[in-house]
């Protein structure tokens, strides 16, 4: 097998594991979640105090701006209690996106139901 058939290989079967997760998150999530929110949600619980400045997500979602905010207006929009915005002392222009002890529950949660997903759907 040629690097570039590896290369193709290896990016097929990311597409196929990111579609179960998608999945796993989407049927596990009382939300309706998508990867890319459990994704936030986990950069988040990361973070020091469970917070991250809006400014900074779009880098660790591989994410634009737009995106990121409409990704999480969506979430505040659905009243799930998962994150908060507060805004930055320094820069009253930015915002702080924090996850709340409801969304460290869901999380937590979420994280079981897609570790076990991928032990039983990986070879690792």
């Amino acid at each position: 097998m040629t690097y570039l058939e590896k290369w193709f290989d290896f990016n097929r079967r990311q597409v196929e594991l990111e579609a179960l997760l998608e999945q796993t998150i989407a049927e596990q999530s009382d939300q309706s979640l998508t990867l890319k929110e459990f994704y936030l949600l986990h950069f988040l619980n990361q973070a020091q105090e469970k917070s991250l400045r809006q400014i900074d997500l779009p880098d660790k979602l591989h994410l634009s701006p737009s995106a990121v905010s409409r990704m999480v207006a969506r979430l505040e929009a659905k009243n799930c209690g998962l994150l908060s915005r507060r805004c930055c002392d320094q820069d009253k222009r930015a915002s702080f996106i924090c996850l709340t002890k409801e969304g460290q529950t869901t999380l937590a949660y979420l994280q079981k139901a897609v570790e076990e997903s991928l032990s039983t759907n990986t070879d690792w």
